[in-house]
């Protein structure tokens, strides 16, 4: 309706021109040579309009002729993007109900349907297909496909990195990986995946360089990255310590204390490099600073061995020895045990005793009952007795240990890589007291 209204103020638009310019008054004359030729000024002005319509209608004529090739191309073109996305949608709906053959080649219509650089989605969906179908005689050979295509080629490279770690071909993952990050530079997830494997493998000083990009790039959380830190520093300090190269020893595990003072595995390696290297003093101020601040048995049974030799014919001063350290945590059940363990050596029978009691009031550890067997022995050495100490030391378990935030397994030492699952990082010190325990068997049983 509105175009019919249109059409005719148009018509009667060129009407109205046309009658208004027939009204004009005077008259023209033209001359040539003996020629002479007088027109009416409207005849003239209405066959000057015409003419100028005529002209109109020509050229938008030959507009049209002109570039019909380009608007046929054009229509072709949206056809086949129209065409080329129904296949996508329909390739999208068997392969989600698992109609993987059809999916397959109707992805396979929508990459040849539609431009070079929207064909990423249907050749992914393709890939999947065909190894659905298991076409591919090689895992990798779906992401060697992906590779093809620019927007794909990322995934590509993921999928292979993700099969060489699941065939543990972690050199090749981590080749891999590194070519992904060079392609994709502004893509900082994939450092995180590098920085993996070279752990991994432990390549430590490169995941050292790997750490602090994540960390700038907010990969890693700056508390995380600090841990994963002190770590590679063991790490490497053990290696050089194993390797012979006890500088490198040093200055590792001296790295490591100064990022956490209280870090009791990077602590106690120092002490005992001190100690190896005949630097008692050195020794027992690393120790010192940490145990004013962290309660653990292995820095006050550390502390206990940088106690200065015992001059000939003199009483070994052991027990007053670990008790200046013991004053800064005087209740601490590792206190009491240490304490133990030196008056027993000493033969101070009453103080072994003592300590031992109060021990065992803490917690009732293992250990306790291993000490007070070891106690009786060397002075009542009673049957009847012993027997019963043992037998409370094989009907109780330890207390504390070293435990895998990821397996629950516990380990009575600190390393960098739990070993056979390859975990970095990932022991941590922990007390479960007896009621404890058994509050989570009640509640597992439930």
């Amino acid at each position: 309706m509105i175009r019919t209204i249109w059409y005719l103020l148009k018509v009667c638009l060129i009407l109205g021109v046309a009658t208004y310019l027939a009204t004009l008054p005077g008259e023209v004359q033209l001359g040539w040579a003996d020629y002479h030729v007088t027109v009416q000024m409207g005849f003239l002005a209405v066959s000057a309009f015409i003419g100028f319509l005529v002209l109109v209608f020509v050229s938008g004529l030959a507009y049209r002729i002109f570039s019909f090739p380009g608007a046929f191309l054009r229509y072709r073109s949206q056809k086949r993007h129209a065409e080329g996305y129904k296949a996508l949608l329909r390739s999208l709906t068997a392969a989600a109900t698992g109609d993987h053959k059809n999916a397959n080649y109707l992805a396979y219509r929508a990459q040849k349907l539609l431009p070079s650089d929207e064909q990423g989605l249907p050749l992914l969906l393709q890939a999947q297909a065909m190894r659905e179908m298991g076409k591919f005689s090689n895992v990798d050979e779906p992401y060697h496909l992906l590779l093809k295509n620019a927007e794909t080629s990322l995934l590509g490279l993921q999928g292979l990195v993700q099969n060489a770690i699941l065939a543990s071909d972690f050199p090749k993952a981590l080749s891999l990986a590194r070519d992904a990050v060079q392609k994709y530079p502004k893509n900082y997830a994939l450092l995180k995946t590098v920085y993996d494997l070279e752990i991994r493998m432990m390549v430590w000083n490169d995941a050292l360089v790997t750490l602090d990009q994540a960390v700038k790039r907010k990969i890693i959380d700056k508390a995380a990255a600090q841990s994963d830190r002190i770590a590679i520093y063991c790490a490497l300090g053990d290696m050089a310590k194993e390797e012979g190269r006890g500088e490198e020893a040093l200055a590792f595990y001296r790295r490591a204390v100064d990022l956490d003072s209280t870090f009791v595995p990077a602590v106690t390696r120092l002490a005992q490099l001190f100690l190896d290297r005949d630097e008692r003093k050195r020794a027992e101020a690393v120790l010192l600073k940490a145990w004013k601040r962290v309660v653990h048995p292995d820095l006050i049974a550390m502390l206990a061995k940088t106690m200065p030799p015992r001059k000939s014919g003199a009483v070994s001063p052991k027990f007053k020895w670990v008790e200046g350290f013991a004053k800064y945590h005087p209740e601490a059940f590792c206190s009491y045990i240490e304490l133990a363990k030196a008056a027993i050596e000493e033969s101070l029978w009453g103080d072994a005793r003592m300590m031992l009691s109060k021990a065992e009031k803490v917690r009732t550890d293992k250990q306790v009952y291993e000490l007070w067997v070891t106690l009786e022995e060397k002075t009542t050495n009673r049957p009847e007795t012993i027997r019963q100490w043992m037998d409370r030391a094989y009907a109780s378990e330890r207390t504390a240990f070293w435990v895998c935030s990821r397996t629950g397994r516990k380990f009575s030492g600190w390393a960098p890589i739990v070993q056979p699952e390859g975990y970095f990082n990932t022991l941590h010190w922990e007390i479960i007291l007896p009621e404890v325990r058994e509050e989570l068997k009640v509640l597992a049983a439930e």
